[in-house]
């Protein structure tokens, strides 16, 4: 990590010593700071994380890293394992297609509660991030700029949908996600261009008209199609980030005959 970084962090974790109640204390700081690491993929899939050494870095005992690790299983990016440590969980296939399907349940639902939910104005202001996202698709085929964008229209809907624990839970799969779309490459990108983009630009269009119109069944439907091009788009990804990783099997030799 960079010094400059670093001098950042421990800014950061000294300011929660000075500041008041209300200010984050040291295990959610370390926390949140550890959660930008992971699904940036700064710590790799598989990393252990030493309590010794993340202390070391924030400049804080063993008790509020150890707090943060409970803080980071809770959401499901690492796994604790007792007597021997803490580490990022792998990309596996099955946890993956698991983030995809609970994402699809639970766009779907925010989706529909928008489509009651919604005022006038805030369909107005749905339809204008609906051009820039459909700007975007045009524009550049990078997929990560697809998704960031994306990911913002996603938000502002469910924030609309008067539903705070469905936002909470979609946050919280949306982290995996995110975390999970770094198997993409640029080699990846160059070989499949950006096909589920401009598909995902024609649901987004038909999702955002459904919301504005209210027709919720239809704005629930057409949000797990939209989700399920990005996990179809991902699975193909992700079976070549496997195929890169994986390791080479022993060899059996046979033995000799004396």
């Amino acid at each position: 990590m960079a010094p400059g970084a670093r001098k950042a962090e421990r800014r950061e974790m000294a300011a929660t010593k000075t500041e008041d109640d209300s200010a984050p204390t040291q295990d959610r700081v370390i926390a949140r700071l550890l959660t930008d690491d992971i699904v940036e993929w700064r710590i790799p899939p598989g990393s252990w994380l030493r309590e010794r050494e993340i202390a070391a870095r924030f400049g804080v005992s063993h008790a509020p890293v150890r707090e943060a690790f409970r803080h980071l299983a809770r959401i499901g990016l690492v796994k604790v394992v007792p007597w021997r440590g803490t580490y990022v969980i792998d990309i596996d296939e099955h946890a993956a297609n698991e983030v995809y399907e609970l994402w699809k349940s639970l766009f779907g639902v925010v989706c529909r509660l928008a489509a009651v939910e919604m005022t006038d104005r805030d369909g107005r202001e749905l339809m204008h991030r609906l051009v820039e996202y459909k700007d975007v698709t045009q524009r550049t085929e990078n997929t990560f700029e697809h998704i960031k964008v994306s990911n913002r229209i996603g938000r502002f809907i469910a924030k609309r949908s008067n539903a705070p624990l469905a936002l909470e839970l979609l946050d919280r799969v949306a982290l995996l996600a995110r975390w999970q779309h770094n198997v993409y490459t640029d080699s990846y990108i160059e070989t499949h261009g950006n096909d589920a983009a401009k598909r995902s630009a024609i649901l987004y269009d038909a999702l955002c008209r459904h919301i504005v119109a209210r027709d919720g069944d239809a704005a629930d439907a057409v949000a797990r199609d939209l989700i399920g091009v990005t996990q179809n788009s991902f699975g193909r990804a992700l079976e070549e980030y496997k195929a890169r990783h994986a390791k080479p099997k022993p060899s059996r030799r046979r033995a000799k005959v004396t």
